[in-house]
């Protein structure tokens, strides 16, 4: 277990799926009960997830949040009291015209993500169903929220929009090579995630602007508590999860996280299964 000062940690970052939630998407009583009393501790508590907004809201009403939700892997930082935008990671025009390009060499369909408001669509996308069959178990899950739109990858119409958050959905391995396309081509002018959510069959390759990562978004959360980065315990288990795990004070990785992820905390927690979340918050609130 890290040693801890008492009362050191201020912010606890949490990731949702495979840290927060269990497999089966849901929260288990002993983490509930540990985020419970980390609330009344005065420790503020942020989702940070892969998830679009719509997604994550459900569980920051279940636990009675009133903090910014950091969504879409860092790219977009909402306000769930009025569903306003607080920040976002818009990706220059011209970046984004070369991320399509890119994966119109690989043959692969994009996604791209839309902030509006609840009653509207959350992505954008050229057909549905697309007859691939990774990326329509992702539209046929998602098709309500989907605004079909045949040409809004062109270079007339990408200006109609901002793009901030840009996805392929294919097998790991050829996601991989996508990832690696992108960033020959790129460098640190984006933000890449390979990573696959339990809900879906295909894996994503994300991209974000380079500067754009849970981290990056957890830190301008904290900035409005006057939170400083010594303060901040960041938990997870996937790829997105890794920049927010290096800089907090406390980076804790799940006990089924990948060894990447293992290899970059300070400290590795059980797994989402087994209250691997409620045992790391128990050890900062009893230390």
């Amino acid at each position: 277990m890290p040693s801890l000062e008492s009362g050191r940690i201020k912010l606890l970052a949490l990731d949702i799926d495979g840290t927060l939630v269990d497999n089966a998407g849901h929260l288990r009583p002993n983490t509930r009960r540990a985020l419970a009393r980390a609330a009344e501790a005065g420790i503020r508590l942020v989702l940070c997830t892969g998830r679009r907004y719509r997604r994550a809201l459900p569980l920051v009403l279940e636990l009675g949040l009133d903090s910014p939700v950091v969504c879409n892997s860092g790219a977009l930082v909402k306000d769930p009291g009025n569903h306003t935008t607080l920040w976002r990671a818009d990706i220059d025009p011209a970046i984004v015209r070369e991320v399509l390009a890119i994966f119109q060499e690989h043959n692969q369909p994009a996604i791209s993500f839309l902030d509006r408001s609840l009653a509207d669509s959350d992505f954008v996308v050229e057909r549905n169903p697309f007859g691939r069959q990774l990326f329509d178990d992702y539209l046929a899950q998602n098709e309500a929220y989907a605004e079909v739109r045949a040409d809004w990858h062109l270079p007339a119409q990408l200006r109609r929009i901002s793009h901030w958050h840009l996805c392929a959905i294919d097998n790991r391995p050829t996601m991989l090579k996508l990832e690696a396309a992108v960033v020959a081509r790129l460098g640190a002018s984006v933000r890449t995630f390979v990573q696959r959510s339990p809900r879906y069959l295909g894996t994503m390759c994300e991209v974000l602007r380079g500067d754009a990562d849970k981290w990056t978004a957890v830190q301008k959360v904290a900035s409005r508590w006057g939170i400083e980065p010594a303060s901040i315990c960041a938990v997870g288990d996937d790829a997105n999860d890794l920049p927010m795990i290096r800089g907090a004070a406390l980076g804790v990785a799940m006990g089924h996280a990948s060894d990447a992820v293992k290899q970059a905390a300070d400290w590795i927690t059980s797994d989402n299964e087994t209250d691997g979340l409620a045992r790391i918050v128990d050890h900062i609130l009893d230390n």
